[in-house]
């Protein structure tokens, strides 16, 4: 069977794409913004040593890591606004999911990062006077955050991906306005060709430079294992 492929049906409607991914961007540094700040929060409940801090905060991490991303879309979507009366648009209640979902994972990999510093590097510090607080900012969190740097990126790489699922809920993504050219073209292999082309592109932009910061701040640390 021969197929002749005609890529101007991607060249003629090229705005039409770049709309979808300006707005796969917008939902991607929304989401990745909230779940770093929310990780690190639900990161710090996690190690606290009081029960009724840490155990929430390990169920929290749990569910999320331990449910599909896009039953998370569909839930915020429609659940979170019966039981809250809060009614979020469709691009919103998406960027709020992602974050939920990454915030799981960035908390793992905080807390890994920080369980990565030798223990005898804190006592020490501990012992020349310095309180927890200086101990974690000036001696644990430096080495820390350049350990953390390649998984916190592979997880920035991974809610890039997964925006695509926002388009189950008729946000107009990248994907989604792929599938309106689709249907409207019957071009179906050019079209998804060339958005698989973009999102390589992306993920690759966003790894080329998480790869410059790391080598900047000092690369080659040992790598940490997110459990």
């Amino acid at each position: 069977m021969q197929y002749s492929f005609q890529f101007n049906a991607v060249w003629n409607n090229w705005p039409f794409l770049l709309e979808g991914v300006w707005l796969t961007l917008a939902v991607t540094a929304g989401a990745l913004g909230t779940s770093l700040i929310m990780g690190l929060l639900i990161c710090i409940g996690r190690m606290a040593q009081a029960r009724w801090i840490s155990y929430p905060a390990r169920l929290y991490i749990e569910v999320f890591r331990n449910t599909p991303a896009l039953v998370q879309l569909i839930w915020v979507y429609y659940c979170l606004p019966i039981l809250t009366g809060i009614d979020l648009s469709a691009a919103v209640s998406c960027t709020v999911a992602l974050a939920l979902y990454g915030a799981a994972y960035n908390a793992e990999i905080f807390r890994a990062g920080i369980e990565s510093i030798e223990r005898g590097q804190i006592e020490a510090a501990r012992s020349l006077g310095l309180t927890k607080f200086r101990t974690m900012t000036e001696i644990v969190l430096p080495q820390a955050i350049r350990r953390m740097v390649p998984p916190l990126v592979n997880e920035g790489v991974t809610l890039l991906k997964f925006s695509s699922l926002v388009s189950v809920l008729g946000v107009a993504d990248l994907t989604y306005q792929a599938q309106v050219l689709a249907t409207t073209t019957f071009r179906p292999i050019e079209i998804f060709t060339a958005i698989a082309v973009v999102y390589f592109v992306l993920c690759g932009v966003l790894a080329m430079v998480a790869r410059r910061v790391e080598l900047r701040m000092g690369g080659g640390q040992r790598q940490i294992a997110v459990r």
